[in-house]
């Protein structure tokens, strides 16, 4: 077991988050409930190498027939993010959410383990619902969607978190 994957076992303990381990592998998965959905995350890490990657696999596959308007949306979202981002996988229809960190050796800072998954859950969560409005889109009407516009779309945003003291 490297240190990074103890690190990360440590990290998810301490967090109280229930996960099961791969056996004879080292990743971890977890189900995550969140505002619109229940986010399933895979946790790798690469312990030689001083990596660890966190993916969410969205919960809505996407039908061939929308898979353009969703690939507009992921290339959309992913412009606005700072870390990570969104991959569609154009044959399955499977949408995830990737994140990678990479460490220094012998210097695995659990706030950024937690910081990693806490982010995958909320972008993966934050998608869900403009993703059920493009595939919940009859394919008649597919040319009159404008990604663009759907993305302005507030009330599909969950709720800021509370504030803490």
């Amino acid at each position: 077991m490297s240190a990074l994957y103890a690190a990360t076992l440590t990290t998810f303990k301490a967090q109280g988050w229930h996960y099961r381990e791969v056996v004879g592998m080292e990743v971890l998965e977890a189900d995550f409930e969140a505002h619109h959905t229940k986010v399933a995350l895979h946790v790798q890490i690469y312990g030689e190498a001083h990596i660890a990657t966190v993916v969410a696999t969205a919960s809505i596959q996407v039908p061939h027939t929308h898979r353009l308007p969703v690939a507009e949306l992921l290339m959309r979202t992913n412009k606005e993010l700072n870390l990570g981002n969104f991959e569609l996988d154009w044959d399955s229809g499977a949408v995830m959410f990737r994140i990678t960190n990479i460490f220094p050796p012998h210097r695995y800072d659990q706030r950024i383990l937690a910081s990693l998954v806490h982010s995958t859950v909320a972008e993966t969560d934050r998608l869900t619902p403009f993703l059920g409005e493009i595939c919940n889109t009859p394919k008649g009407e597919l040319l009159l969607l404008r990604v663009r516009d759907l993305m302005k779309r507030e009330e599909l945003l969950p709720p800021p978190p509370p504030e803490q003291a």
